[in-house]
């Protein structure tokens, strides 16, 4: 049986070789072998370009860094014993590269077995990542299963989807302990001492991914006062995005469907922004409404925290920075070391 300390030194490991991956000029065997991996992903899902694949994983490399890991886990009780603990079955999403990686993360790090069940859209890169990390610690093969069926051999299950796919979850995993997840997106918050650096940076958070992710904006609340075609000029610098036929082609039909149904909405070529009091907006479009006082605001979206994963301000998650989070950052802010170790 590892010890807590050999599983964080494999992890660690594992991102020194994901971090050397993503670099100009991979030279070990494994750093090459996983970047000739990441390249390939676009055949299999149109979203994962080479750029949003290296970004997914220099982020998880960032991630995996030795004084981060032992940081976030020094506040738990981690036992360090002879035996398995418990069976986690994980069910993956997959609209973004290596979205299911901080469950996986989180399973085995507390030395459980993972019982994982990926999405046909994000399979072959987080079963890589397994195959490395086993070789770099071979104590990791037992406890380590990919299956296409969730059989009733597991202790408790972390399952992501869609709101729909969630009753579906409810029906068939119920019973054990478990963690379910539903659709979440994030805001920004724009005031008049929002400064250039920091809207250029939103562009980030709204445009990686295409703005599939749970930590994408894809709505702008601004401040009173704040003229919403002011913010455009800080993102000319991402028009490219529309090379992108996907994308373009939910540009194009959302915009037709605004021009049918004569909703207003400004355009900059490559992105529609419309007001809305929807949080969740469609792929190339980003909702935007106006706020009068902070405090107001907060006391709204505190209504709809169970929708929100990110709130971008000066005070929250700082501009630019939703896709690059902790090991302590947790979708839906449920702590999943707490509802592990808690089994």
């Amino acid at each position: 049986m590892m010890t807590l300390q050999q599983r964080i030194n494999a992890f660690s490991a594992l991102g020194l070789i994901m971090a050397e991956a993503t670099s100009e000029d991979p030279s070990s065997t494994e750093a090459i072998s996983l970047r000739n991996l990441m390249d390939e992903q676009q055949q299999y899902n149109r979203w994962f370009t080479p750029e949003n694949v290296r970004l997914s994983v220099r982020a998880i490399a960032n991630m995996l860094q030795k004084d981060r890991l032992e940081r976030w886990l020094e506040s738990y009780r981690i036992l360090d014993n002879s035996e398995i603990k418990k069976t986690i079955a994980v069910i993956m999403a997959g609209n973004i590269p290596l979205v299911g990686f901080h469950d996986f993360l989180c399973v085995l790090i507390t030395g459980n077995k993972l019982l994982a069940r990926t999405s046909t859209k994000d399979t072959g890169l987080i079963m890589r990542l397994a195959d490395i990390l086993a070789k770099i610690d071979y104590g990791f093969r037992s406890q380590i299963n990919f299956t296409n069926k969730i059989s009733d051999n597991y202790d408790a299950v972390i399952a992501t989807g869609s709101n729909n796919t969630s009753r579906y979850f409810e029906y068939y995993f119920g019973q054990k302990p478990h963690i379910f997840r539903k659709n979440r997106n994030s805001v920004a918050l724009l005031t008049r001492d929002t400064d250039e650096k920091d809207l250029e940076a939103l562009a980030y958070d709204i445009f990686t991914y295409f703005g599939l992710g749970c930590r994408n904006v894809s709505k702008i609340y601004l401040e009173e006062g704040i003229n919403p075609e002011s913010i455009y000029a800080s993102w000319a610098h991402w028009a490219h995005i529309l090379n992108h036929p996907p994308y373009a082609n939910n540009y194009l039909y959302n915009k037709s469907l605004f021009n049918i149904n004569r909703q207003s909405y400004l355009d900059n070529g490559f992105l529609l922004l419309t007001r809305s009091e929807s949080i969740a907006s469609p792929v190339s479009v980003v909702f935007y409404d106006f706020f009068g006082s902070r405090e107001g605001l907060m006391s709204e979206l505190k209504l709809h925290s169970e929708n929100i994963q990110c709130i971008v301000s000066e005070n929250h998650t700082r501009f630019g920075q939703t896709q690059y989070p902790d090991p302590n950052d947790y979708a839906d802010n449920t702590d999943t070391i707490e509802f592990i170790t808690s089994l």
